[in-house]
C-alpha cells in the first residue's frame, strides 16, 4: 500500500442505474454491525464495568464512566477523519477502503476480547486504555467506511442509501440490546462479545461482497506529511455547502443529545413517574420501530421534494417537540408526554434517514471522500461530548435554587433553540440537483466563492 501526497482519482465510475434493495442492504451491513456495538458497549457495558471495578456503590462511578466515554469520543473525533484521509490515498489492488475495513474489524475483535477480560477486577486506568484501544479500531474502520458509501453509491441513489443506513442503525441498536439481554451478565462478557464479533465478521463479508470498489488510478508519489496535514483545511469560501451542513448537523445533534440524555430524569423529577425506566424503555422501543418506516418515507420525500426541505422540516418538528416538553414541564401530563415523545422519535428517524444523503451531496471532492466524511462525523461526536455535559451542569445549577421544573424548562428551551437554528441555517445550503430524476445523474456542484 503506497500513500501518495495527493488524493487519487477513481478510474471507474459507479453504474448509472439505481442500486437494488439487496445492494443497499449489503453496503449498509457493516454499519449494522458497528451499531450493535456502539449502542450497547458505550451506554451499557462501560458504565456496568466501571461500577464493577470501583464498586457498585462508589460515589464517583458516574464521573469516571462519563470521563472514560468522553475520552473515547475524543479518540473517535481524531481517528475517523485521519483513517478516512489515509484510505483516500491508498492504492490497494482491491479497493482503497478494503484494507482499513479489514484491519478495523480484526482490531476491533481483539479489543473487544481485551475489554471483556476486565471481570470485576483490575485498574481503571488500564480499563480506560482498553476502551480507547477499542475506539481506535472502531473508527479506523468507520472513517474509511463513510468514504466507501460515496465510492460505490451513485449520487442519484444517495437518498435510498441514506435511508437504508438509518434502517441498519435502528436494527443494529435493537440487535445489540437483544444480544445483551440474552447473553450478558456481570463478569461474564465473553458470550456477548463472541456474538458481536461473529456478527461483525459476517457483515464485513457482506459489505465487501456487495461493494465492489472502483480501482484507484493515478501516479504513485511520495507521501508528504505537511501536504497531508494541509489537506484537512477546506476553504469555506469554496465549500460553503459542506460547512453549512457541518454546522447545522452539529446544532441538531446538540439538541438531540441534550434531550435524549436526560429523559429518564425528566420523567421522574418533572412528570412524576415513580418508576420511569420501564416507560422510557417502552417509548424508545416504539420510537426505534417507528424509525424504520419513517426512514424509508424520508428517502421518498427527499426524492420528490429534496433533501434540504426534509432536513429543515424534521428540525422544526423536533424543535416543536422540545417546546412540547417545556409546556409539559409547566403542566405535567403523562398521557401527553407519549405522543410528544413519539413525534420527536419519528422526526428524528426521518432526519437520520436523509442525514447521509445530504452529506454525500455536498462532498468537496469524491477523491477525498474518506477524509471529508470523517470530518463530517466530527459534527456527530462533538455534541455527544458537549451536549450532555453542558445541559447536565445547567440542570444541576438551576435545580439547586429553583427546582426541577424550571431547570428542565430552561434546558429544553435551549434544546429547541439548537433545533431552530439548525432548521433556519440549513436553508443556506444550495444544491443544484436536490431531487431524483431518472434522466439526471444527481450530480451536485459547489457554488463558486463570492467575489
Amino acid at each position: 500500500m503506497t500513500l501518495p501526497n495527493k488524493a487519487q482519482d477513481v478510474s471507474a465510475k459507479p453504474p448509472v442505474s439505481r442500486l437494488s434493495t439487496l445492494d443497499h442492504i449489503q453496503i449498509a451491513s457493516l454499519w449494522f454491525a458497528l451499531f450493535t456495538q456502539w449502542m450497547t458497549v458505550v451506554p451499557v457495558l462501560v458504565p456496568a464495568q466501571v461500577a464493577e471495578l470501583l464498586g457498585r456503590n462508589a460515589a464517583i462511578k458516574e464521573g469516571v464512566a462519563g470521563s472514560v466515554i468522553a475520552a473515547g469520543a475524543f479518540v473517535a473525533m481524531i481517528v475517523a477523519p485521519l483513517a478516512g484521509a489515509l484510505s483516500d490515498r491508498c492504492t490497494a489492488k482491491h479497493g482503497r477502503r478494503r484494507p482499513f475495513l479489514v484491519a478495523g474489524v480484526f482490531g476491533t475483535s481483539v479489543a473487544l476480547v481485551s475489554l471483556a477480560s476486565f471481570n470485576g477486577a483490575g485498574s481503571v486506568w488500564l480499563y480506560t486504555l482498553a476502551f480507547l484501544h477499542l475506539q481506535f479500531w472502531w473508527n479506523w474502520a468507520a472513517g474509511p467506511y463513510a468514504g466507501l458509501v460515496p465510492d460505490v453509491v451513485p449520487k442519484h441513489d444517495a437518498n435510498r442509501a441514506s435511508a437504508w443506513l438509518n434502517v441498519m442503525t435502528v436494527l443494529g441498536t435493537i440487535t445489540g440490546n437483544v444480544v445483551l439481554v440474552a447473553l450478558y451478565s456481570p463478569r461474564r462478557l465473553y458470550p456477548a462479545v463472541a456474538t458481536f464479533i461473529a456478527i461483525m465478521l459476517l457483515c464485513l463479508w457482506l459489505t465487501i461482497r456487495g461493494s465492489p470498489e472502483p480501482t484507484p488510478a493515478g501516479s504513485r508519489e511520495r507521501f508528504e506529511l505537511f501536504a497531508f496535514i494541509r489537506s484537512f483545511y477546506l476553504d469555506p469560501r469554496i465549500h460553503r455547502n459542506f460547512y453549512w451542513v457541518l454546522v447545522t448537523r452539529l446544532l441538531g445533534n446538540m439538541g438531540i443529545w441534550s434531550i435524549f440524555t436526560f429523559m429518564l430524569y425528566y420523567l421522574q423529577d418533572v412528570i412524576g413517574i415513580h418508576h420511569p425506566t420501564s416507560l422510557l424503555n417502552g417509548l424508545l422501543g416504539v420510537g426505534v420501530v417507528l424509525a424504520i418506516p419513517t426512514s424509508l418515507l424520508g428517502a421518498r420525500l427527499a426524492d420528490h421534494h429534496g433533501v434540504v426541505p426534509v432536513v429543515r422540516l424534521t428540525s422544526w418538528i423536533m424543535a416543536g417537540a422540545a417546546i412540547g416538553l417545556v409546556i409539559l414541564a409547566l403542566y405535567p401530563n403523562l398521557l401527553l408526554v407519549i405522543p410528544v415523545a413519539l413525534a420527536f422519535c419519528a422526526a428524528y428517524g426521518t432526519y437520520q434517514a436523509v442525514d447521509w444523503a445530504l452529506a454525500l451531496k455536498v462532498l468537496p471532492d469524491d477523491a477525498s471522500a474518506g477524509k471529508d466524511m470523517g470530518i463530517w462525523q466530527v459534527s456527530m461526536v462533538l455534541p455527544q461530548i458537549f451536549g450532555p455535559a453542558a445541559t447536565g451542569w445547567m440542570l444541576s445549577w438551576i435545580k439547586s435554587f429553583a427546582g426541577a421544573g424550571p431547570a428542565y424548562v430552561t434546558a429544553f428551551i435551549v434544546a429547541a433553540v439548537w433545533f431552530a437554528l439548525a432548521a433556519w441555517l440549513i436553508s443556506r445550503v444550495k444544491l443544484v440537483h436536490d431531487t431524483y430524476s431518472p434522466d439526471s445523474s444527481g450530480e451536485h456542484t459547489t457554488e463558486p466563492a463570492s467575489p
